[in-house]
C-alpha cells in the first residue's frame, strides 16, 4: 500500500477485527481496503453501490441475469456488503450502510471523482443496471451517463476496438489529480503500468494505469467550477 501513500498522500488504517482498512487523506476517509478477492482472484479496485436493502437488491441482480458471488453479510458498523457479477462478468459490490459512512472526501485532488463502466456489451449493460438499480440513462453516442432522479451518478462507455481482448470489462474508479501527466510519471516510477487513455468531454485527458498489484484505475483532472459531472 506504499504505492498509494506515495502517489496520493494516503495513509492506511487497518481494523484486524473486521479485516477492513480505510485509506485516509488529511484525516478523512477516501477509499477502503477489503480482504475479499475479486471474481478473478486478484487484487483490484472494486466499486460499491449504495442500496437501501442489500438482500433485495441481490435478488434483483439474480433476476436480471447476474450472479451473487459474496452473499450479503454484515461487516461491523460499516453495514451489509454483497459481491456481484453482471452478465458480462464485471464485479461490483452492494453496500447497505450501517452506523458509519464510507467515503468522506471526494472530488478534490488525491480522491475519487468519477466511476465509469467499460464494456463490450453496451445494450446488455444498459438493460441489467437499469433493472437492478432503477437508473435512467442519457445516451451520448458510444457513451452513457447513468442517472438517479436528477443526478448523474456514473458513466459507461464501449471498450474501443483497438484495446486488446484480454482487457476485461470493468467498473473503474477515476481519481482527481492536479496534473495528469505529472501523476502518470510518478505512478510509473513507483511501479505502475500504463494501460490506455481517452478524451472526456468534461474531464479532458483521462489515463488508465495499473498499480503494482494490477489494480486498474483512471487519472483525471477535476472539472472546472460550474461544470456539471
Amino acid at each position: 500500500m506504499r504505492f498509494y501513500g506515495a502517489l496520493f498522500e494516503w495513509r492506511l488504517e487497518y481494523d484486524e477485527k473486521t479485516g477492513y482498512g480505510r485509506f485516509l487523506r488529511g484525516g478523512a476517509t477516501v477509499a477502503g481496503l477489503w480482504p475479499e478477492p475479486t471474481s478473478a482472484g486478484a487484487a483490484g479496485w472494486t466499486v460499491l453501490f449504495h442500496v437501501e436493502d442489500a438482500e433485495a437488491t441481490a435478488g434483483l441482480v439474480r433476476d436480471a441475469g447476474g450472479h451473487v458471488v459474496v452473499e450479503p453479510r454484515a461487516v461491523d458498523v460499516l453495514g451489509t456488503l454483497a459481491g456481484c457479477l453482471d452478465p458480462e462478468g464485471v464485479f461490483f459490490m452492494l453496500w447497505q450502510p450501517g452506523t458509519e459512512g464510507c467515503v468522506e472526501l471526494t472530488g478534490v485532488p488525491g480522491t475519487w471523482a468519477w466511476t465509469e463502466l467499460f464494456t463490450r456489451d453496451l445494450e446488455g449493460a444498459e438493460a441489467f443496471y437499469s433493472r437492478v438499480f432503477g437508473w435512467g440513462r442519457l445516451r451520448e453516442g458510444p457513451r452513457v451517463r447513468w442517472t438517479a432522479g436528477d443526478r448523474v451518478v456514473a458513466g459507461m462507455r464501449t471498450i474501443r476496438p483497438e484495446i486488446p481482448p484480454e482487457a476485461l470489462a470493468a467498473w473503474l474508479p477515476h481519481f482527481a489529480v492536479t496534473d495528469v501527466q505529472a501523476t502518470v510519471d510518478r505512478a510509473l516510477a513507483l511501479g505502475a503500468v500504463y494501460v490506455a487513455e481517452y478524451e472526456d468531454a468534461i474531464y479532458g485527458r483521462a489515463v488508465s494505469i495499473s498499480d503494482p498489484q494490477d489494480g486498474q484505475f483512471v487519472l483525471i483532472a477535476p472539472p472546472s467550477p460550474g461544470v456539471p459531472s
